[in-house]
């Protein structure tokens, strides 16, 4: 072996925090935060202040972190493995906070004087985190998670059954307008938790069914509890693009919940990583132009709602509905997860290419290894 063939690998490069974490809160505001998000906002109004967390306690409801490890310190449960940095800024009509650790940057929008005590309402989030950890205990050690990454079928970058090098961000994204959740426009609890979650009600089938029907003829997607704010989606894609480009990232990731997200995702270049989630989609678009042909036309939202109607199984999903066993990849309660990926990179894309070209030669080798 020559010394040219050593691993170019450092503490600092594995180990240390991962390069999203160099980003500003003023290139966040600048390249995330839209402009009709910063109009619900208004001007900032003071100057900013920081915090390190060491708890997963925050400033107010709503601004706590998480423990998934459950890390404890002296009896105290609340701690977590790693502190994160937490920047506030008060705006004219809410406040602007941006949370950091050594692998994720998140950004926030509260409407509502929220640092003064005041109620108020998370209508904007964008989050961007580093995958190098997932598949393993430690990915669950940042404190920025709603969810765990420690199961193998999380490992990153495994596409096609290959696994790929390379370094990738995850994306997230949120936003409503104020005042337009189902809970505060009619006052219904259960419903709007149905429709952030509607997995968890699969064990309840006639309550499911209930709720789903009463959203049927609706503009409702299932995950979509308020009206969402107009120029986020249009403006996230190129934001999370930018960010990632400029921190060297050769990967952008992302797991969508329902129909209509992969969708949206799809339609800026983002394809399935694993063949087996394609085929199921595709097979439930099949089945969905079948209905048509039939007679039974859906719209956009009818569709998303009865990828999600198909968890219920073959006993409790009406009998018109039902697609043969065909269910969405991914339900928010286990780690099996539906992810999608796209190239940045010239190391990235040809990495794509030749997989492509691979297993379009030889379908065996897009079988997981």
């Amino acid at each position: 072996m020559k010394t040219s063939d050593l691993l170019q690998v450092t503490a600092q490069s594995e180990l240390g925090p991962a390069p999203i974490a160099s980003v500003s809160d003023a290139q966040i505001w600048k390249i995330a935060v839209t402009p009709m998000v910063k109009a619900l906002l208004g001007p900032l109004a003071a100057k900013g202040f920081s915090r390190f967390g060491d708890s997963t306690d925050g400033l107010f409801p709503g601004d706590e972190v998480s423990n998934l490890n459950s890390w404890s310190r002296n009896g105290v449960s609340k701690v977590v493995r790693f502190p994160y940095l937490a920047t506030y800024y008060r705006t004219a009509h809410g406040a602007f906070i941006v949370k950091r650790d050594w692998l994720k940057i998140k950004a926030f929008a509260w409407f509502g004087d929220v640092l003064a005590g005041k109620p108020g309402e998370l209508i904007f989030s964008f989050g961007l985190r580093d995958r190098r950890f997932d598949g393993t205990p430690l990915a669950n050690d940042s404190a920025l998670l709603d969810f765990p990454y420690d199961e193998p079928q999380n490992k990153p970058l495994i596409i096609r059954g290959r696994q790929l090098s390379g370094t990738s961000l995850e994306t997230s994204l949120y936003s409503f307008f104020p005042q337009t959740t189902i809970a505060k426009r009619v006052g219904d609890e259960v419903l709007n938790d149905f429709i952030a979650k509607p997995y968890t009600y699969s064990n309840r089938p006639k309550q499911f069914l209930r709720l789903l029907f009463t959203l049927w003829q609706s503009q409702t997607y299932p995950g979509q509890v308020g009206v969402p704010i107009f120029d986020v989606g249009k403006n996230a894609h190129a934001a999370f693009e930018k960010i990632a480009t400029a921190c060297g990232y050769d990967f952008l990731e992302t797991a969508p919940s329902h129909l209509h997200v992969y969708g949206w995702n799809c339609a800026k270049g983002y394809e399935c990583s694993d063949p087996e989630h394609e085929a199921t989609i595709n097979a439930f678009k099949a089945k969905v132009a079948e209905l048509a042909r039939n007679g039974q036309s859906l719209t956009r939202v009818q569709e998303s709602w009865l990828f999600v109607m198909q968890s219920l199984g073959p006993d409790q999903t009406p009998e018109r509905f039902y697609l043969g066993g065909l269910v969405w990849p991914q339900n928010n309660i286990d780690q099996n997860n539906l992810w999608l990926h796209k190239p940045l990179s010239s190391r990235a894309k040809a990495q794509i290419k030749a997989i492509k070209k691979e297993t379009e030669c030889n379908p065996q080798t897009s079988m997981p290894q």
